[in-house]
């Protein structure tokens, strides 16, 4: 027979174990159960100490207890609160055992329903029975640990072996830092959701019953989050932000009138405007010595026939939050010259303070009834490949469009895609808070490192690295892909040649490389 305190090391190694993997998963992925019908480690732990408590604490030492096995494996709540749980049950438990008597018989009789040994008569055996329990199930948390939360190894291994473009089009040998999405996973609540589906088999075509869960999550996301009330029965959903782009290119402006955007702008939708016959009217982006702006002088001269002005709020790429001041200043111009204004806010929930997002659509009434906001949950729950974006669509004349074209015209997003855009904007608060603290901390990271701007929002830095191919140079020289500067003001007669574009959603290892690389290459 071992001693206690031979016992009580081996228990305690289960103990720390479960303890250290359920902190390392932190409250939400701790409660995640990544199998069907299976359990959770919160929920395991927690069955571990209703072991411990009920075969040591009142078949060995006599105390009573009221346990409810079933709702142990049920159990959620706070990681640290457990924590601190498991700290008192180890403390009796080790008092427990080095009072027991192996050799003494039980101070109780199991009930029936406990799903113990049946040759269990001695407060030896009992105590075997814990070590067996908490054995077994510190296997069991390490499996679902992995399932959780697997250990990625070379994280640009897992990125090139997907279907992503950002990774899948860059050279082995290259980091991928052009293409706008994170290389941050998603939430645990979206990838929850996104499983049920998958074990349901529920590809059928999809149906809701009464509202459209997206329209309720966006409305209440953005009550919510933002400060904006979209006004009921306005809400249209499309499968992403281009193809909003283009269907109110074509309902709003003809063939040869103005379309204005502040230029460097997202290089697509240059091009859309360009191929739908359109002319592209830029406002140019400044650098004021201490941040990107605009002027704000003459602007009625300037979009003087234009019908439609693109605000992209915040800045893809510069970064920048527009205030109230500059907002103000094209809602007074879109209403002298009777603009729709297309107000594209998805970066909106990537704003790092001080600075604050404040929707075009929120400024007035008279506002609201001639802005088309778009957003989606792609970028800040990085959810690209699922195709799902939102219209709040404030012009009357523009609704009458959309509603009289045939039902099927613009196609409509998967479940997935609306299963997924439900769980960010109703569930995955916490994650998003996380993963913008990291970003945070890539985005200092890199102002650190390569002397521009930072960002007011976004996972994007808009750096003047000098050259006439830089973003080539660096591909080459540095085995960095960035997005080409030129690309940002393609068909205008703004200058951004000399710019790069980086893309800092990434984690801290692949940065870490990345601006290593690149300062190598100055």
């Amino acid at each position: 027979m071992i001693s206690a305190e031979e016992y009580l090391y081996y228990t305690d190694r289960a103990l720390d174990g479960m303890v250290r993997i359920v902190t390392e998963l932190g409250d939400e992925r701790a409660r995640r159960r990544p199998l069907p019908g299976g359990n959770s480690p919160f929920a395991l732990l927690t069955h571990c100490l209703g072991v411990v408590e009920y075969w040591a604490g009142t078949l060995v030492a006599g105390r009573p207890s009221q346990r409810d096995r079933d709702a142990e494996f049920t159990a959620e709540g706070r990681v640290g609160d457990l924590v601190a749980r498991v700290a008192q049950v180890r403390a009796r438990f080790a008092e427990d055992v080095r009072a027991a008597q192996p050799h003494e018989a039980l101070r109780g009789t199991p009930p029936a329903g406990f799903q113990g040994p049946d040759r269990v008569a001695t407060q030896g055996a009992a105590l075997q029975h814990v070590f067996e329990e908490l054995a077994q199930h510190h296997g069991q948390v390490e499996i679902l640990r992995d399932c959780i939360a697997p250990a990625r190894g070379d994280e640009t291994a897992r990125l090139r072996a997907g279907h992503g473009v950002k990774w899948g089009a860059t050279a082995p040998d290259t980091i991928g830092a052009w293409v706008a999405d994170m290389d941050l996973g998603v939430s645990p609540a979206i990838r929850d959701r996104l499983l049920e589906v998958v074990h349901r088999e529920d590809f059928g075509y999809p149906f809701w019953r009464g509202e459209d869960p997206v329209v309720e999550a966006f409305e209440d996301w953005m009550r919510q989050r933002h400060g904006w009330a979209p006004l009921p029965g306005r809400t249209r959903i499309f499968t992403d932000l281009l193809q909003i782009l283009q269907v109110m290119v074509e309902h709003t402006t003809a063939p040869g009138d103005g379309v204005a955007v502040h230029v460097p702008a997202y290089p697509p939708f240059l091009a859309s405007i360009a191929r739908a016959g359109r002319r592209i009217v830029p406002l140019p982006m400044l650098d004021d010595g201490t941040r990107w702006t605009f002027d704000t002088a003459g602007l009625e001269r300037r979009l003087a026939g234009c019908r439609l002005l693109v605000l992209v709020n915040p800045h893809n790429p510069t970064g920048r939050v527009f205030d109230r001041a500059e907002l103000e200043a094209l809602a007074t111009v879109a209403e002298r010259l009777d603009l729709v204004v297309l107000a594209d806010e998805v970066h909106a929930d990537l704003t790092y303070r001080p600075h604050r997002h404040t929707p075009f659509a929120s400024l007035d009434p008279g506002v609201a009834a001639r802005t088309v906001t778009m957003t989606s949950a792609t970028k800040a729950f990085n959810l690209a490949a699922l195709r799902l974006a939102v219209a709040h669509v404030g012009p009357q004349r523009v609704r009458a469009v959309l509603d009289a074209q045939p039902l099927d015209l613009y196609g409509t997003p998967s479940i997935l895609g609306r299963v997924a855009t439900v769980a960010a904007w109703r569930e995955s608060e916490d994650w998003l808070a996380r993963t913008r603290a990291l970003l945070h901390a890539n985005r200092d990271a890199v102002a650190a490192r390569l002397p521009h701007h930072p960002p007011e929002a976004t996972y994007l830095s808009w750096i003047r690295w000098g050259g006439t191919d830089p973003a080539g140079h660096l591909e080459r020289a540095a085995k960095v892909r960035l997005s080409a500067g030129a690309e940002f003001s393609e068909g205008t007669a703004v200058d951004t040649g000399d710019f790069v574009r980086l893309n800092f959603a990434t984690g801290p290892d692949v940065l870490a490389d990345m601006l290593g690389r690149l300062t190598g290459a100055r």
